[in-house]
């Protein structure tokens, strides 16, 4: 397997790339901390600029608890931080940990194991179908 460097000047300028046209797209949403953290975690998954990085940490993850933590430090520095700073929001560290597993979850689905409907469905429909369950695993007991 080819090593991923998450720190590497490509994958951070790649990853800074994707967020920032994920930014450009905008919505009446941007301020919903769901709607946010799926836009850009798709966005890195479907830019052809760091699709296949982003695929290999999620492939890796499985085998590796090296590959997994790296690709855990990724999604918080790349998908969960830029979302809570954009939107203000703030939750306990065990529910930001399970919407990642959701992310890990539907990037799985989506992209390695392709599962149909899912890995055919159009992003928008993803976040939308997605996102009220990301917001009922950060909702408070």
């Amino acid at each position: 397997m080819i090593p991923v460097y998450p720190d590497s000047p490509t994958v951070v300028a790649a990853t800074e790339a994707a967020l920032a046209e994920v930014a450009e797209l905008g919505d009446d949403a941007s301020t919903d901390f769901a709607v946010r953290l799926l836009r850009n975690f798709l966005g890195l998954c479907e830019n052809p600029r760091t699709r296949q990085h982003m695929l290999r940490m999620v492939r890796g993850s499985v085998g590796s608890a090296r590959a997994g933590q790296a690709f855990y430090r990724v999604l918080n520095r790349s998908v969960v931080n830029p979302a809570a700073k954009a939107t203000g929001f703030h939750a306990s560290a065990l529910r930001v940990e399970l919407v990642c597993g959701q992310l890990v979850g539907l990037a799985m689905m989506r992209y390695v194991l392709q599962v149909e409907p899912v890995a055919s469905t159009p992003a928008d429909e993803i976040v939308r179908q997605f996102a009220p369950a990301i917001r009922a695993t950060l909702q408070p007991s």
